[in-house]
């Protein structure tokens, strides 16, 4: 079904919703909800990471999960780091507690495409949800109050063997030449999205932080040509080369109550 979004325009066909939380009362509350306001065709709860992870391979129509970051079995970060490699169609959203800002950034910077607070009005609530499906990452107020480490820091981690695929090394090279993301995309026959992520995956492999820091890690890296290519969608990836059910414009990142850029 398709949903209008006021002056928005239309959401994306949203067709199954897993719910995964591990209090009966908040998954219940929150996928009546979900059912009621967006008059989606199945929603199915969840209690556990197992159950959670069950429930989508069930059905190729699953467009959103919702979890709870104790959800038992997921281990935290780490899992929806997990969830989001193992599933990238899909659209991940944190329903959680805790207000700890580093925690919040933690889990944009895993890939998720939204963070709303258990205790956020309901109303609020569900304008998060429409944002997330119009298309943006919902971010919490919260998240403005004060300063703490960036996102690129938090999901930076340096290795002193890290291995480079040759794709991301080509990248570098003209990283350091310094040309631009879309002359990058235009040498190498390949969308500019692809040279962000790709970009973004070797600076994660080096332990840095920008393309100074990268360059002069570059002169001393081996290529691995089996390293992995896994795509995080999120703060730092464009989505044009990630499988939706449609395709849609990279992900600006918003909030109802806040703007982080």
């Amino acid at each position: 079904m398709r949903l209008w979004l006021g002056e928005g325009g239309f959401l994306m066909n949203v067709q199954r919703i897993v719910v995964a939380d591990q209090h009966p009362l908040c998954r219940a509350g929150l996928a009546s909800l979900l059912s009621d306001r967006l008059m989606v065709g199945e929603v199915v709860q969840a209690g556990d990471f197992a159950h959670a992870l069950a429930a989508i391979a069930r059905s190729s129509e699953t467009t959103m999960v919702t979890v709870n970051m104790n959800l038992p079995g997921m281990n935290g970060v780490a899992g929806l780091r997990k969830l989001r490699a193992d599933h990238p169609s899909l659209l991940l959203v944190v329903v959680a507690e805790s207000r700890e800002r580093e925690l919040v950034l933690d889990t944009l910077c895993a890939g998720v495409h939204g963070y709303i607070l258990k205790a956020t009005p309901v109303d609020e609530m569900f304008r998060a949800i429409e944002s997330i499906l119009s298309g943006h990452i919902y971010v919490p107020p919260l998240v403005s109050d004060v300063t703490v480490k960036s996102c690129a820091a938090a999901v930076v981690m340096p290795t002193s063997n890290a291995a480079l695929t040759d794709r991301q090394f080509e990248v570098l090279k003209l990283v350091a030449a310094g040309r631009s993301n879309k002359e990058i995309a235009r040498a190498l026959f390949i969308a500019e999205g692809t040279v962000k992520v790709h970009i973004t995956a070797a600076f994660r492999a080096l332990g840095v932080h920008n393309r100074v820091s990268a360059a002069a890690a570059l002169r001393n890296q081996p290529r691995n040509d089996n390293a992995s290519q896994v795509v995080l969608p999120g703060l730092f990836a464009d989505h044009h080369d990630a499988p939706r059910p449609e395709r849609r414009a990279a992900m600006p990142v918003a909030s109802v109550g806040a703007m982080v850029q």
